[in-house]
């Protein structure tokens, strides 16, 4: 996970979780919990982040935790075997944003 400085207060975070192994076990919602309220607490107003529509896994997450769609970008960019994918904008501020770091009593 890394993230970008936008201005304004607003940061962009990018997230990728490649080994397998990880995926399934809340560890992705309690990890991005920690990295967001690091971020709201560094006095950003406005998270954002954009994420291919087809992976409907990670957009769960995303609202789970209180990111709100913003659009969809049809045919936005072109993956490396030449096909065009299409992407979900997301967006959260401090007071949608669903902490699973700290809230034990969140299942699953």
């Amino acid at each position: 996970m890394f993230y970008d400085n936008l201005g304004n207060q607003v940061t962009e975070i990018h997230i990728k979780i490649c080994e397998a192994i990880y995926r399934n076990k809340g560890l992705g919602r309690i990890i991005l919990s920690l990295l967001i309220k690091e971020l709201f607490n560094q006095g950003y107003q406005k998270i954002i982040l954009d994420v291919n529509l087809q992976n409907t896994r990670a957009q769960h997450v995303y609202e789970l935790l209180g990111f709100k769609k913003l659009r969809i970008n049809d045919d936005s960019w072109v993956d490396q075997l030449g096909c065009s994918q299409s992407s979900v904008d997301y967006e959260l501020v401090e007071n949608d944003f669903r902490d699973y770091a700290t809230d034990t009593n969140i299942g699953g």
